[in-house]
């Protein structure tokens, strides 16, 4: 069958369609003569142009991140690529992206597109939307109604001087106030890839640009209602009145019977499979029935991804399924797809001569303009710094795929030519291109952890200065060793402890992240169940430790990369001296691994490097778990000193210790061959008098009590140190170490070979390995870093 196809206004091809199409080929050897077979049945076809797709991704993806390019962006590029007009390659181009090809990848890049919004939709807290805060509100109205009523002005003043074809005039509405739209999801995107979703700054534009886009939606689509009322008016009325109809079904109905399936649910197990499947089936019957209603298909898909509970269990496990594919496949499909559509080529002088085209390029520009503004005057109107104000307005301008597939509907329809609606894809370029690039540069939320003051152990005036602690809690098995480490500080009345245990949660089913202060929020966490039986447990804890212990808990549900950003800013606001890390790994009673966490290792690195204070990284072995259990009389600590700020740390905290009659304290010295320390005393002379008066305090002090023991060893190379600590390690129910993180001595000579941990130091690898520790537990101390190259550092 033939058939005449108008693929731009300047070209007529005749593109010859088999019906009906073959889908799966005839195989190698049936049609071995015909050189193109393998391209005409539509799967084989199909199947080559996401091949050719993805690696062109992969490949342009590769060079371009180094510069800082964002993935959108080289998405768009690679679409560009394609669609550019290649001269002497345009048949072949046209045979491999041919008409009845393009529809089946077209269709595919459609359903990833409305997954997306449903999985988009399903991680927004609708409770955002009542309990913003007044900033979020007067920054995300501003943000849109200004430049809207702007556009609006501009159109009304112009458009009746101006010689438009009906279908122009017809579009210009609804083209002038989606310039002025804030898209959510893009901002979304936007903040979680530039890792500042938690930051300050990440949490008001989520919750401003959330605002806007439910206001300007609203408005969006009134307006196109309103538009087409006087044209049909019962068809808009029954449009209007299904579309309320499957709202009211969605949130009265369906959102009910998600939550009876979340108390069905286990807490901590994932919703079953059967229910999954229940969900994603009313999902595509909502896409369904939004299309039958005259809507577009993300209506029904935002709808229903609205009425689902978000957060766990419903919602992280749906976003745990179909996140990767949907985000790592389908989207760069869908926006390399709708880029490919633009042939940049065709674009000249006399493009921008037409009359539609430099209107609406005008009012994108100003629609920007008014909305950069409007979006600085309310940041600075908020008492928001200069740079994170510019920030935050370039990310309420920012561009991306919800623009992207609005423009690429109107040039399906023909409300647009090619060369306006490229224009418009590298408008969306440079802003995807540019912004998170110029964010990067004005914001970096880790510069107010550089703290300039001493916040650490070994400073704090024994006599006046509490021990501030901030706990760490991944998981239930760490709320035992912790409560054991905490007794071990020994709160007493004269040197009473602060603790603020902080439970850090990995949610993948939320895109705002949550935190929660349990003493101000009462009993509000009871609804959630985000860590009940952890505040129940450090509650009792404050309770036998009256007057001696002041504890203080709190949450944050977020993604793990950015969860560091929330220990370093609680840790800063909260004055705190000292961070307690659980190791990533957990041991049972019989010393074999119980469970390895990846994701707490790297939060682990990443608040090494970032702490305004010491940190510990604490690694819990089942020594310490009988100390309470057994009610012993005594418990054997061990600090291991070789010198540097890290190991007089420990030796601080361990003075504290002490102070415990139930702890016996052993410190062993391990000192360099004699020849050596004459050379150190030349070229380390500060550090070296440090060592020896950190050293001369805890003796004096502590020496003389019965419970504390200090010993010399003289060790000539690592090999040495690994042989005396195989002897001593099981001696003891606590070794405590420092990190020396880059000290290179002869104690630790040859260690580095085997160093499987590197943050926790040579000693700290050494003795966690299970090869020569059966149950003593390690504590692995830095102290604070007080000058700190945090940019330089990355997740």
């Amino acid at each position: 069958m033939e058939k005449e196809t108008q693929l731009n206004p300047n070209m007529t091809s005749t593109i010859c369609i088999d019906i009906p199409t073959y889908v799966n080929s005839k195989g190698l050897w049936v049609e071995f003569d015909d050189s193109e077979w393998w391209l005409k049945p539509s799967l084989p076809l199909l199947e080559f142009q996401l091949i050719v797709l993805c690696f062109s991704l992969a490949i342009t993806y590769f060079f371009l991140k180094r510069l800082g390019i964002s993935k959108i962006s080289c998405q768009i590029l690679t679409g560009l690529a394609f669609g550019w007009s290649w001269n002497e390659w345009d048949e072949a181009k046209r045979k491999n992206l041919n008409i009845g090809s393009q529809e089946v990848l077209a269709l595919l890049a459609e359903l990833g597109y409305t997954l997306y919004t449903f999985l988009i939709a399903a991680k927004v807290d609708l409770r955002m939307t009542v309990a913003t805060g007044k900033r979020a509100l007067l920054i995300g109205i501003s943000a849109l109604l200004l430049p809207l009523i702007t556009e609006t002005l501009v159109v009304s003043m112009v458009v009746e001087d101006l010689a438009l074809t009906l279908r122009q005039r017809f579009a210009l509405p609804s083209l002038s106030s989606f310039h002025a739209i804030i898209s959510f999801p893009v901002v979304a995107s936007l903040v979680k890839e530039l890792h500042i979703m938690n930051s300050e700054l990440g949490r008001l534009c989520l919750s401003s640009a959330l605002i806007s886009d439910f206001v300007g939606t609203f408005i969006l689509i009134m307006k196109g209602h309103i538009k087409r009322y006087h044209m049909n008016t019962s068809r808009i009325s029954t449009e209007v009145g299904a579309l309320m109809v499957l709202i009211l079904v969605a949130f009265f109905v369906l959102r009910p019977a998600m939550f009876w399936i979340i108390k069905q649910t286990p807490q901590g197990m994932p919703v079953k499979s059967c229910y999954i499947d229940g969900v994603v089936f009313l999902a595509l019957l909502y896409i369904v029935l939004g299309t039958f209603t005259g809507h577009a298909s993300i209506i029904g898909a935002y709808v229903m991804g609205l009425a689902i509970p978000d957060g766990a269990p419903l919602a992280s496990t749906l976003v745990s399924k179909f996140e990767c594919l949907v985000e790592d496949v389908f989207m760069p499909i869908f926006v390399t797809t709708c880029a490919l559509r633009a042939d940049l080529s065709k674009i000249s002088a006399t493009t921008f001569d037409v009359v539609f085209t430099k209107l609406n390029i005008i009012l994108l520009c100003v629609a920007c303009t008014v909305k950069f503004v409007a979006s600085v005057s309310s940041s600075r109107y908020c008492k928001l710094p200069f740079k994170d104000a510019l920030a935050l307005s370039l990310i309420m301008c920012s561009k991306g795929p919800v623009e992207l597939i609005f423009y690429t509907i109107f040039r399906d329809n023909r409300f647009i030519d090619n060369e306006l609606f490229g224009c418009f894809v590298v408008w969306i370029l440079f802003f995807a291109t540019m912004v998170p690039i110029a964010v990067k540069g004005l914001y970096d939320p880790s510069r107010k952890y550089a703290c300039y003051q001493d916040r650490n152990i070994m400073h704090l005036n024994r006599f006046s200065d509490k021990l501030r602690l901030l706990a760490c809690i991944h998981q239930h098995e760490n709320v035992n060793a912790i409560i054991h480490l905490l007794n071990l500080s020994c709160p007493t009345i004269e040197n009473s402890i602060i603790v603020h245990i902080f439970h850090l949660i990995e949610l993948p089913g939320r895109i705002t992240p949550i935190f929660i202060s349990h003493k101000r929020q009462g009993n509000s966490f009871d609804k959630r169940s985000y860590s009940q039986q952890i505040v129940h447990s450090f509650d009792k804890f404050e309770r036998e430790n009256e007057g001696t212990a002041c504890v203080e808990c709190y949450t944050s549900v977020s993604p793990c990369t950015v969860m560091h950003n929330d220990v370093c800013t609680l840790a800063l606001d909260k004055i705190a001296s000292f961070i307690i890390l659980p190791f990533h790994i957990t041991w049972t009673v019989d010393g074999s691994i119980g469970r390895v966490d990846k994701n707490v290792r790297t939060l682990n690195y990443s608040i090494l490097e970032r702490a305004p204070c010491s940190v510990g990284i604490f690694a819990h072995r089942s020594k310490l778990e009988h100390f309470r259990a057994r009610k012993r009389s005594s418990y054997s600590v061990c600090v291991i000193f070789l010198g540097g700020k890290d190991d007089r740390e420990a030796l601080s905290y361990a003075k504290r210790m002490v102070k415990d009659l139930r702890v016996e304290l052993t410190v062993l010295r391990l000192k360099a061959p004699q020849n050596y320390q004459n050379r150190s005393k030349l070229h380390n002379s500060w550090e070296y008098i440090m060592d020896e008066e950190v050293v001369k305090d805890f003796k004096g002090k502590c020496l003389g009590d019965e419970r504390v023991v200090y010993e010399e060893k003289i060790c000539g190379d690592g090999q040495e140190t690994a042989f005396l600590l195989r002897k001593v390690v099981d001696m003891f129910d606590l070794m405590i170490v420092g990190r020396r993180n880059g000290l290179e001595t002869p104690q630790t000579d040859g260690l580095n070979e085997w160093n499987e941990f590197p943050e926790l130091g040579y000693l700290g690898d050494l003795i966690a390995s299970s090869e020569i520790n059966n149950g003593t537990s390690l504590l692995v101390i830095q102290q604070q870093q007080i000058s700190h190259h945090i940019s330089k550092h990355t997740l």
